[in-house]
């Protein structure tokens, strides 16, 4: 059996939006799907860094790490995905590149994510409407 590749995800809260992108779908994976910003984890290279370095690559933006979410394996792409929530270092332009945007909760009901993103995805519909006042 492939070793697993180690992949570090973000799911990145700002003014009560959560920031997704959609993959191409001419993508290798995931084709049209959506997804946070992340991705291979570096060799020496720690979890929580890689998903900082992955978000400022793909949606230009810095943040930080809360705290880590949890952890899933794939089968069928032979990868252990390691979730964080992260907040941004600074607010003087939280415009993310393409195809990254802020999605409310609302929004992110109309999103389809791989499903190893399903708890990810359980935990944050909680948490936008615990601090949205349970909208």
């Amino acid at each position: 059996m492939p070793e697993k590749r180690p992949i570090a995800v973000v799911i990145v809260v700002h003014q009560q939006q959560v920031l997704v992108g959609k993959r191409a779908s001419n993508a290798a994976t995931a084709k049209g799907l959506h997804e946070f910003p992340g991705g291979k984890i570096e060799n020496g290279e720690s979890a929580s860094g890689a998903a900082v370095r992955e978000c400022l690559e793909e949606t230009g933006l810095h943040i930080s790490i809360e705290r880590q979410l949890g952890r899933t394996f794939t089968d069928e792409e032979h990868l252990e995905i390691v979730f964080f929530l992260g907040s941004l270092e600074s607010c003087v332009n939280p415009e993310p590149c393409e195809p990254f945007k802020w999605l409310s909760r609302t929004e992110l009901d109309l999103c389809t994510f791989p499903a190893a993103n399903r708890p990810v995805v359980s935990w944050l519909r909680d948490f936008l409407s615990t601090i949205q006042g349970g909208s």
